[in-house]
């Protein structure tokens, strides 16, 4: 009688707890609490010492575990809602149980270099290439960073590769300083077969063995045989 009114006992408790940490604090409790209950009782007063130490020692301990377990499920609780209020208010993704990708994605810086003034003008000044004229091509680079860059290579080319327009090699920078420039002038000239047509003046920078795409300018230049 006195043991199903025991485990009566740390039945309610243990569905009164409803929540798993107050569940297994009662449950553990209360075995630890039978053992020692149950040993002190003996001591103390024998046969029935023994069942009545069992008796308020399991109950004690279910109570005091459950208790515990309790206060252990409010805190995940606490924590949990203070998780949730972030999570509507903050946008970083950040979990403290660690149950999502804490990672921060950082977005790639753009070009630190950029080409502008870019003008082309011809000897003759019409807005023409012609046999046996000369062109020049100026532009400027600038480093918007507080970095120095290095390995940079202002280019121009013929887009068209027309065989009768010769352009200046490009040359190689060996650095830029921090919201420094370089302005870079490079010249094309016109052979004496040159026809009529056009041709596409492409300039910009390379940097690292990489062409800034971004910075890559296009000037569609006439030509003819004469100037008209």
């Amino acid at each position: 009688m006195k043991k199903a009114f025991l485990w009566l006992m740390c039945g309610t408790l243990i569905v009164s707890a409803c929540t798993s940490n107050a569940a297994s604090g009662a449950y553990v409790g209360g075995e630890f609490g039978h053992i020692i209950g149950s040993a002190i009782g003996g001591i103390a007063g024998g046969w029935r010492g023994h069942h009545t130490g069992s008796l308020i020692g399991t109950i004690g301990g279910a109570v005091a575990g459950a208790a515990i377990g309790s206060a252990i499920d409010k805190s995940q609780e606490r924590k949990m809602e203070r998780y949730e209020d972030r999570r509507h208010h903050d946008d970083s993704g950040f979990d403290p149980q660690g149950r999502g990708d804490d990672r921060i994605m950082i977005e790639p810086a753009e070009a630190p270099l950029v080409v502008r003034n870019a003008v082309i003008t011809e000897t003759h000044n019409d807005g023409v290439l012609v046999r046996g004229e000369e062109c020049t091509v100026v532009f400027e680079i600038m480093n918007t960073s507080d970095n120095p860059v290095f390995n940079v290579q202002p280019f121009v080319e013929d887009a068209t590769g027309n065989k009768h327009v010769k352009i200046s090699d490009n040359l190689w920078i060996e650095n830029i300083g921090p919201r420094q420039g370089v302005r870079y002038t490079a010249t094309i000239l016109a052979d004496k077969r040159l026809k009529d047509g056009e041709i596409v003046v492409r300039l910009g920078v390379v940097q690292g063995g990489r062409e800034v795409a971004s910075q890559t300018r296009e000037f569609r230049v006439p030509t003819a045989k004469k100037s008209r």
